[in-house]
Parts: C-alpha cells; sequence; structure tokens
C-alpha cells in the first residue's frame, strides 16, 4: 500500500509535538512493510515551513519550495497535486496545516484521505489553543462562526499591520477564512474525509460536529531515547522540572509558582528547573535553563525527579507527561484534557484541579517528602510508557487496521 503524507507545516529536527508524531508514525510504518512517501512544504527564511536537517530523516521526503507568493490555494491545487498524484498513492494522509487545510482536502479529493487533528485548530480560529482571557473558550466555530471571526479578527489585527504575521495569519489571509464561503467549504471539506484523527476522547465532541467518521489514535513515545536515569536516588535535593512553552499563559507557569512559592514556605527543600529564556530572574529555587531542544530532552528529564505539567488550557495531549514518564519520574499535572488519559493519579503521578494552585502544592508536598513514593510512581510510569505508549505497539495497534478499513472503502 503506498501512503502519502502531506504536511504544511513539518520540520526536523522537531519544533513541537505534531513533527515528533509525524516522524514516528512514517517510521513505523516502513517498518511495517508500507510505501510511505512524506512531501513537505518549504518556505526559504521560515521557520515554519520544511526545516528540515539534511539527511534527518529515515524515509524518503519531497520538499516542495514555496515562491514569493508563500503558500497559496493555486500552489496546493497545482505544484503539490502533481508532486503527490506523480507518486499514485493508495491513501492521503494529511497532518499539520491550518486554514490552508480546506483548500489542501479539495485539491486531493481524488484520493481518500484521512486527516490528523492535532489541537484545536477545527474548533478555533483565533490559535490552536481555544483559550481565551486566562480560561479554555466555550466557543466554537462550527456552532458560533460569527463570535469565533470577530475573535481572530481582533487577536490578528496587530501582526497583520505589522507585517509580523506567522503561519497561522497568512493561511487565514490566503483562505479568506472570515467570510460565510470558508465557512461552507471548511465543512464541506470536513465531510469528505474518509477519516479524521483525534489524539483522545476529550478531542472528539467539537470533532463530531463535523464528521462521525473519527478515530482516536494517542501518540506515542520512544522509549528507547527517554530512558530512566541510574544517579537519581543520590540526588540530595530533588529536582522539579517545567518544560515546554512555559511563557505561554495557557500553560500555568504563574500557578506553578504560586504553588511551589507555598511549598518553600513550608521549610521543604527542592530545586525547579524551567524552560523559560536564561537569565529570567525568579525565586532562588529556580534556575531557567533556556529553550531546549530535540536532542537535550533526555537528559533534561533524567536529571530531574518529578515532572510538572499545570496546563490552563484543555491539553489535547501532554506529550511532555508522557517523556517523563518514559524517563522514569513522577508527573503532577492538571486534570484537563488528554493529560489525565496519560496519567494514572495516584500510580503515575497526581492529577490536580485544573488552576487550584492549593491543590498542586499538596501533590508537590507530598512527592518531595516521600521519595521513596516518588521514584516508585516513577517506575510504574516507565511501565506504563512500556505497554500502553511505545511507537512500535501503538503505529502497529492501530493504524493497520484503519488503513485496511479506508482500503475496503475504497474498493466499494
Amino acid at each position: 500500500m503506498r501512503i502519502a503524507v502531506v504536511d504544511l507545516l513539518f520540520s526536523w529536527p522537531p519544533h513541537g509535538g505534531a513533527d515528533v508524531d509525524v516522524y514516528y508514525v512514517m517510521q513505523e510504518l516502513m517498518r511495517l512493510g508500507y510505501d510511505t512517501h512524506l512531501f513537505v512544504t518549504a518556505e526559504e527564511g521560515s521557520w515554519e515551513r520544511g526545516d528540515i536537517r539534511d539527511g534527518a530523516l529515515p524515509f524518503p521526503v519531497t520538499l516542495l519550495e514555496l515562491g514569493e507568493q508563500g503558500l497559496t490555494e493555486a500552489f496546493l491545487h497545482n505544484r503539490l497535486y502533481e508532486a503527490v498524484a506523480g507518486f499514485s498513492p493508495d491513501i492521503v494522509f494529511l497532518t499539520q496545516g491550518y486554514f490552508l487545510k480546506t483548500a489542501l482536502i479539495e485539491a486531493l479529493k481524488d484520493y481518500p484521505i484521512i486527516s490528523r487533528c492535532y489541537a484545536h485548530e477545527l474548533s478555533c480560529h483565533k490559535d490552536i489553543l481555544r483559550f481565551r482571557e486566562g480560561t479554555p473558550c466555550p466557543h466554537c466555530y462550527v456552532e458560533s462562526p460569527d463570535i469565533c471571526r470577530r475573535c481572530a479578527l481582533a487577536s490578528q489585527r496587530e501582526s497583520l499591520f505589522a507585517g509580523t504575521a506567522h503561519a497561522w495569519t497568512r493561511e487565514y489571509v490566503e483562505s479568506r477564512a472570515w467570510t460565510k464561503d470558508y465557512y461552507s467549504r471548511f465543512k464541506q471539506a470536513m465531510a469528505q474525509c474518509s477519516k479524521v484523527i483525534v489524539t483522545t476522547e476529550h478531542m472528539r465532541a467539537p470533532v463530531e460536529l463535523l464528521t462521525k467518521e473519527i478515530a482516536v489514535i494517542p501518540n506515542g513515545v520512544d522509549i528507547r531515547r527517554f530512558l530512566p536515569s541510574p544517579e537519581r536516588a543520590g540526588r540530595p535535593v530533588p529536582v522539579l522540572f517545567v518544560p515546554g512553552r512555559i511563557e505561554d499563559p495557557a500553560k500555568g507557569f504563574s500557578l506553578f509558582l504560586e504553588a511551589a512559592e507555598k511549598v518553600s514556605g513550608s521549610g521543604i527543600a527542592f530545586e525547579v528547573r524551567a524552560t523559560l529564556p536564561e537569565g529570567y530572574e525568579g525565586p532562588p529555587w529556580l534556575k531557567a535553563v533556556g529553550k531546549l531542544d530535540y536532542d537535550s530532552m533526555p537528559q533534561a528529564y533524567r536529571n530531574t525527579d518529578i515532572c510538572v505539567v499545570p496546563s490552563l488550557w484543555e491539553e489535547p495531549f501532554g506529550l511532555v507527561a508522557l517523556e517523563a514518564m518514559a524517563s522514569g519520574i513522577a508527573v503532577c499535572a492538571s486534570r484537563t484534557g488528554g493529560l489525565q488519559d496519560i496519567v494514572v493519579h495516584g500510580e503515575t503521578g497526581f492529577l490536580f484541579e485544573r488552576g487550584n494552585s492549593r491543590a498542586l502544592a499538596a501533590c508537590l508536598e507530598r512527592l518531595l517528602e516521600d521519595r521513596h513514593l516518588c521514584a516508585a510512581m516513577g517506575a510504574r510510569g516507565r511501565q506504563r510508557a512500556e505497554d500502553v505508549y511505545d511507537w512500535e505497539h501503538i503505529v502497529s495497534a492501530y493504524y493497520p487496521p484503519l488503513l485496511d478499513e479506508i482500503s475496503r472503502m475504497k474498493q466499494r
């Protein structure tokens, strides 16, 4: 079976969890005998599209360079379509993309299409977070398009006028996503997909407004890359790790600081390492380690004892929690979105009420005061990562049945 994977944003080394998902799914599909090929758009001078290090990928890739006009609907209908058609795929996977994914589905309508949804891009036109004024937004583009249009235009106005628009905003403009015509095209395109993949059951509801053809497939983790540290037990002072895009208010770092101040005030010794810009001024127990690249993350986890994920938004999955578990460390995470599926409360870590700094402080105190419990939770987290989330297991368990189903639908 020939599978074309089309991604409008892919880069390697990865910029985020979606890149990681594409990489490992394609690698494992190749191992299972599928003929896979990645098609990626690349924009000169931009870090957002097609920034791929030479020789970094274990599967074939076609890099489609964009012209001065950037990514346009015409490019998708002509250059990209011709490239994919030249591969003669049996099935097309559409992975990362924003508003131009609608035009991409229209361009590739001759093929069975599986579309991957990584965050809230189907529900929110402001950004992928569906997060507003410090809390998850109750509105959804499919149900309240006018409200979402006004919100999106207000949030993007500054970058549009300043000429600093990123890929999200440029796709918004090119697709004319504020129009009623786009709304109709979007709904028709999503209904046309043979299947839409989401990462957890928590992501199903808004997609069901568009199609009933939904598959829930979680992300995985490379258990050979993320490994426990044998030196952890000898550390005199336990180390907390807060990784990810924590400068984003939706990630809840300010909530973590409140909780950590409470714990520090009770006289418990600890150190915090956070992916904040180096030189960030904070309490004496806080160390800003800067933005860590993909190659640095396994060691960063191994150098810590507890991973904290204090998210305020509805996490579509929660990859850092899974990487931490694979690294054998206990996790304290908000009871929100996909984090509830990954972390088993009381077994691999603790889940606390979203936005509740006292509840987080209580979880941290319990782990910091009981190093044996902390180590035991880390060991159980590692076991869960091996049993449930190993990439080999994820791809072999979920993808062949899905591909066979789509193939049978094609033959009818």
